[in-house]
């Protein structure tokens, strides 16, 4: 079996990122917290869907770095990717959207608006890389006899 370090890479270095936001949101979950309020979310439903969030991302983090489960871990990682990106999107959208509570990396914009473009663009690079992950993955391979074959003696 060939040893791929590319997608090995990728995962380690998609690990980090996760790890990174869910650790920003973590020490600092005013801004992501205050974004869903400003959309109307009440402050007892924000809180704990950002901490939610946060510790989704810790979680995906450590297992993508750490190589556990991957089909499962990836495949978590692109829904937990397009439900943030769709939420970029629907920020985008808006006249004057709040902060999106993405890790402080969409402070050299003067919009939030352009924020979130900039945000939902980057997303779906990440989504991209992903998906590559994914499919560089190596295909299971299920025993003879759990098969339904008899195993050989």
């Amino acid at each position: 079996m060939r040893h791929h370090s590319f997608p090995n890479l990728l995962r380690v270095l998609l690990g980090f990122l996760f790890l990174y936001t869910g650790g920003f949101k973590f020490f600092f979950p005013g801004e992501a917290t205050t974004a869903l309020e400003t959309l109307g979310l009440p402050t007892g439903l924000a809180e704990p869907m950002v901490a939610a969030a946060t510790a989704a991302e810790i979680y995906v983090g450590l297992l993508l770095i750490f190589g556990i489960d991957l089909r499962y871990t990836i495949t978590f990682s692109i829904v937990m990717m397009s439900i943030f990106t769709a939420y970029l999107f629907y920020l985008s959208t808006l006249a004057h959207p709040p902060a999106c509570g993405c890790t402080g990396l969409t402070g050299i914009f003067n919009s939030s608006r352009h924020a979130a473009i900039f945000g939902v663009g980057r997303n779906c690079l990440i989504l991209w890389m992903l998906k590559i992950a994914h499919d560089m993955l190596p295909r299971s391979t299920v025993p003879a006899s759990a098969a339904g074959e008899p195993a050989a003696t």
